[in-house]
């Protein structure tokens, strides 16, 4: 299991080319803009050491269980706690943890078949970097979003030759890659990228067919993070959350990044680029980590909610109580429904266990729509109370103390407590980091008709021609 303190050296030191303003970072982990992800990170795996109900053992060896191929509904509880345990570190607010990508490779490795396919070999560098990742609890991120230049054509009809990331040559001991891909959420700060398109590619995309793995410190790997919010947070008490679980998002540009044979899982084979994530499992286990991620989230914000309402003793009124109810209550009840069915009622995919598609597909499509009602509700119970809150020196300044003291203060809290509460609201819902965190809910998996279209692919819809059928021979 890691340390924590081994995993910010390493990525404080590996001499990854992160550029922030035009300017090279001498050290992501302890830059204000990184370290305190990093530093949520860190300690989320020193709290796991230890704690056997979110690991499991193979061959006397103990890891986590984010590394855990699920066989059975209880395998999927285990990886459920895993997911709550890496979700609640950040209160549901950091999306792509180790545990999300984890998911995908860990799929990858129980299907390996599926690469062997294509050649003898990719299904032996699956594995064997699943082996690898696993031991080391590596952090891997991904990247697998080409830049929004024509969304009309494809690959290889772009405007340049490599804007989508591409093969520029094959050696004999491995490729050379170059392109961009436009979302590598957290890949600031992981230890591995993982490379592929998660957007269908079509016939004459074969140099643009590949997933593959890289070091975040590869050579040529440049990252493009947009401006961390944490760096005009003017302090932990006005922007507690902006100040800490930032992720990061980055521009990943593959200078002609050059990719070992045994870090490449496919190889200029568009049909499996295309059906890599189905046909393993890997997107559904991926998207199940996202929807117990949310759910923790959706508690974060329900207990927001309601501790202010007591604050202004308002909790105990029909109509607030309805409005609590209904907007947020009545939701995150039902994501936890979906959460559970999804890994009780697993579909089985050769000896994998995977939750059911019905259930985690229903729900990423659900939590798009769902994320703004709840958003619309938080901003309902606040009212007035979020304009014009007084900053973390207004309580201490002389001139300012007494007023800001007496005016803002509620039934039960105390001034200070009560404006640490709304800031806390506000900076889910209000600020800059609100405003990603809201987009991301809504476009983390794809756009909403691709969340539907996978609903409708995976509902089924035979027992309800049945009925119909029944009902029609009936008379």
């Amino acid at each position: 299991m890691r340390h924590g303190a081994d995993y910010l050296a390493e990525i404080g030191s590996d001499g990854r080319h992160v550029l922030l303003d035009g300017e090279r970072l001498a050290n992501v982990a302890s830059h204000p803009g990184f370290g305190g992800p990093a530093s949520v990170i860190a300690s989320l795996y020193d709290s796991a050491i230890g704690k056997d109900d979110i690991a499991y053992e193979e061959d006397g060896t103990a890891y986590s269980a984010m590394w855990l191929p699920p066989r059975s509904p209880r395998d999927l509880a285990t990886r459920h706690r895993l997911h709550r345990h890496w979700a609640e570190g950040s209160f549901g607010l950091m999306g792509r943890t180790p545990d999300h990508v984890a998911s995908i490779i860990t799929a990858f490795a129980a299907m390996r078949h599926v690469f062997d396919r294509a050649a003898t070999g990719y299904g032996d560098n699956v594995v064997s970097f699943y082996n690898q990742a696993r031991a080391k609890d590596w952090y891997i991120s991904y990247a697998i979003t080409p830049p929004q230049v024509d969304r009309s054509k494809p690959a290889h009809d772009q405007p340049e030759e490599f804007l989508y990331p591409g093969i520029v040559t094959e050696r004999d001991d491995g490729i050379v890659v170059r392109g961009a891909q436009m979302i590598g959420t957290s890949a600031a700060i992981a230890d591995y990228l993982f490379l592929s398109s998660i957007v269908p590619l079509q016939p004459g995309d074969e140099a643009y067919a590949l997933s593959v793995v890289i070091p975040v410190s590869a050579p040529g790997l440049r990252l493009y993070p947009r401006r961390p919010y944490a760096t005009v947070a003017t302090s932990e008490f006005d922007y507690p959350l902006s100040s800490r679980f930032d992720e990061s998002d980055s521009l990943v540009v593959l200078r002609d990044v050059f990719v070992p044979w045994e870090h490449v899982f496919v190889y200029r084979d568009i049909q499996l680029v295309n059906a890599q994530f189905y046909e393993t499992g890997a997107h559904v286990l991926a998207n199940y980590q996202a929807l117990v991620r949310f759910a923790v989230k959706m508690e974060f914000a329900s207990g927001l909610a309601i501790k202010l309402a007591d604050a202004h003793g308002i909790s105990a009124i029909p109509p607030v109580q309805a409005q609590l109810g209904g907007d947020i209550a009545a939701y995150c009840a039902a994501l936890d429904a979906i959460v559970i069915a999804a890994e009780t009622r697993p579909l089985m995919r050769r000896k994998l266990a995977l939750p059911s598609p019905k259930f985690v597909n229903a729900g990423v499509s659900l939590q798009r729509r769902w994320v703004v009602e709840f958003m619309r509700a938080l901003r309902e119970i606040a009212g007035g109370g979020f304009i014009a809150m007084p900053s973390a020196a207004s309580f201490e300044a002389p001139e300012t103390a007494d007023d800001v003291g007496r005016y803002y203060q509620s039934a039960t809290l105390p001034a200070r407590e009560r404006v640490k509460l709304l800031k806390a609201m506000w900076d889910l819902v209000g600020t800059e980091f609100a405003g990603r965190q809201l987009q991301y809910e809504m476009f983390y998996s794809a756009a909403q008709h691709i969340a539907d279209r996978h609903v409708f692919r995976s509902f089924d819809w035979e027992t309800g021609r049945e009925h119909v059928d029944r009902l029609l021979d009936s008379y």
